[in-house]
């Protein structure tokens, strides 16, 4: 028998919703808005620069890209308050969770990214960073004064990390993580932090604290989870630069729906301890993080400023390996890349016709450019897929459900995996199905490895890396994924723990995607047909459509030269 909740998962969120309200009230004059522009479109990206909200100069800060930030910082164009003060400003923009104190009729309008505001002390910061460089006539650090929001699991004392559950929606924690710490001591500001899915293990952002959040690039579609809070308010301009987290997608999914440069790294690059999980104590994948931007370079500013040997990272994180970071791997330099490419399938599921288009424009951008394209089987693809899912269920079913049915949490529908693994319980994972676990991962990996390093054929050198689809879909409708769910096309790197990055590349455009005849398309999986028979071309209309580039382990740098090299040969 179910054991009845002691606690309601209502009153806790109407609690948080109403201390993270609260905040942004004190800081915005709530006053009335014309939203008739917004039925107009379905692309919210330019409402908070054309609502008059923010002053000229304000809107020319939250237009900056990272590196122009920290240059007119430390010349002394920008103060640092300033700076903070704009992102403030913008981060609610009169449409982002401001607009959820302004009247429930307009709900359907808001994001929703917002959990945690960290505004007070964030000013108090900047005024702390002027002050160093006025009397110091230098920043404080490489990040001097670069505002950098953060998803909701990393831990910024007192703040609560809810993970998108009501168990921690309320409770304060004193323990920084250790990526805050690095942050701050560079001279970052993190003023905000961003939703989740519940327990960060949903392939859209949607929680029964927080609620769903929306994709401003298409506000009929999701931003795509776990990250999708973060991916939300950086396409919105309301962040120049994010940091995320990835277990099976939940960087790069939200990256790629909503058209930013999101990078996985492989574990150990960057710092993890401190950070919150959704799943305590699961190593068997292994959960990392990474920035996410809508500039290339705003990426690699920051994973080279964080992996450098002063900030030793391997001195503040005993996981983290002691790797600096490289700069210009790929030699001889201006060479032409070997490049894998997967189909419109991973051998499960088959991409809609504007991610099928959009592998189409990559290859051609660079085979004209003299690079080599080779065709990428997906063998082993589905053997991967189904051994990563299996993981998740067998150590998140009663993870999951110890912490939601205390609370009467209901559980979503891509969800019931876990429901039904805690329900049939534990009993058979012992140590004898754990070594086999990672017998058959560890194999997997090898033989990846093995097929990848033999494409090193007539005297060349093995592939690069691999151009594949981020999802099925270019972003998936709010909710489809509750009824489809399916993140193989990204968790086969996190099995392999692989480098792997996204990139834009178009958006989906009803008359060059037409549907399939689905009459004749032959489907590989009951799952197929139905992402299949989701495609609905005028729906879609306008979604942004990325890929992801994926590069062998702890490959970042050249990962992110080589997307640098695709994204040029697409702007040509």
């Amino acid at each position: 028998m179910a054991t009845a909740p002691t606690k309601s998962y209502k009153a806790i969120a109407a609690v948080a919703r109403r201390r993270r309200d609260a905040v942004l009230a004190s800081f915005h004059d709530v006053r009335s808005i014309d939203l008739t522009s917004l039925s107009n479109s379905n692309d919210l990206t330019t409402f908070p620069q054309q609502s008059g909200y923010l002053s000229t100069e304000e809107a020319k800060i939250v237009e900056s890209q990272a590196n122009e930030i920290l240059h007119k910082v430390a010349d002394r164009t920008w103060s640092s308050h300033d700076v903070a003060k704009a992102f403030c400003n913008s981060e609610a923009g009169k449409l982002l969770n401001s607009l959820a104190t302004v009247s429930a009729s307009i709900d359907s309008y808001q994001t929703n990214c917002v959990t945690e505001v960290l505004f007070p002390e964030v000013l108090e910061q900047a005024k702390y960073l002027d002050d160093y460089i006025q009397q110091n006539g230098k920043p404080i650090g490489p990040l001097h004064g670069l505002p950098i929001s953060l998803k909701d699991c990393f831990v910024t004392p007192p703040h609560p990390s809810s993970v998108g559950m009501a168990a921690f929606a309320n409770e304060p924690l004193d323990s920084e993580a250790v990526l805050v710490s690095v942050l701050k001591s560079l001279g970052a500001i993190l003023f905000v932090k961003t939703n989740v899915p519940t327990a960060m293990m949903m392939m859209e952002t949607d929680n029964n604290v927080w609620g769903e959040t929306i994709n401003p690039l298409h506000k009929l579609t999701s931003p795509g989870g776990s990250s999708g809070g973060e991916a939300a308010l950086i396409a919105l301009k309301g962040s120049p630069l994010g940091v995320g987290t990835d277990i099976g997608g939940s960087i790069r999914i939200p990256s790629a729906w909503c058209h930013l440069y999101g990078l996985k790294p492989s574990f150990g690059r960057f710092p993890s301890h401190g950070t919150k999980s959704g799943i305590p104590g699961q190593e068997f994948i292994l959960a990392v993080n990474g920035p996410m931007s809508r500039s290339l370079e705003s990426i690699q500013l920051y994973s080279k400023h964080l992996l450098s040997e002063k900030v030793a990272l391997w001195n503040l994180d005993h996981k983290c390996l002691p790797i600096p970071w490289r700069d210009n791997v790929i030699q001889p330099k201006g060479r032409k890349l070997r490049l894998g490419i997967v189909g419109i399938d991973d051998g499960l599921v088959t991409c809609h016709p504007p991610v099928q288009r959009a592998l189409g424009l990559v290859k051609d951008a660079l085979v004209r450019e003299g690079h080599e394209v080779i065709p990428w089987g997906v063998t082993d693809h589905p053997e991967i897929v189904k051994n990563l899912l299996a993981a998740f269920f067998d150590f998140g079913g009663a993870a999951i459900m110890s912490f939601l049915a205390p609370y009467g949490e209901p559980v979503f529908g891509s969800m019931t995996g876990y429901a039904e693994a805690a329900k049939a319980g534990e009993n058979d994972l012992g140590p004898t199905k754990l070594r086999m676990m990672n017998v058959k991962r560890n194999a997997l990996q090898k033989a990846y490895l093995d097929r990848w390093m033999e494409t090193a054929v007539d005297n060349k050198k093995p592939m690069d890396g691999i151009i594949m689809a981020a999802s099925p879909w270019s972003a998936a409708r709010l909710g489809q994924t509750q009824k489809t769910l399916y993140y193989g096309y990204t968790g086969v790197f996190n099995l392999l723990d692989f480098t792997s990055c996204t990139f834009p590349v178009t958006r989906a455009d009803r008359t060059l995607d037409k549907a399939r005849d689905l009459n004749g398309f032959k489907a590989l999986s009951d799952l197929d047909s139905r992402i299949q028979a989701d495609y609905d071309p005028e729906f879609y209309h306008g979604s942004p459509v990325s890929l992801q580039l994926a590069g062998k382990r702890l490959e970042e740098e050249k990962v992110l030269e080589m997307v640098e090299i695709v994204r040029d040969a697409l702007q040509k």
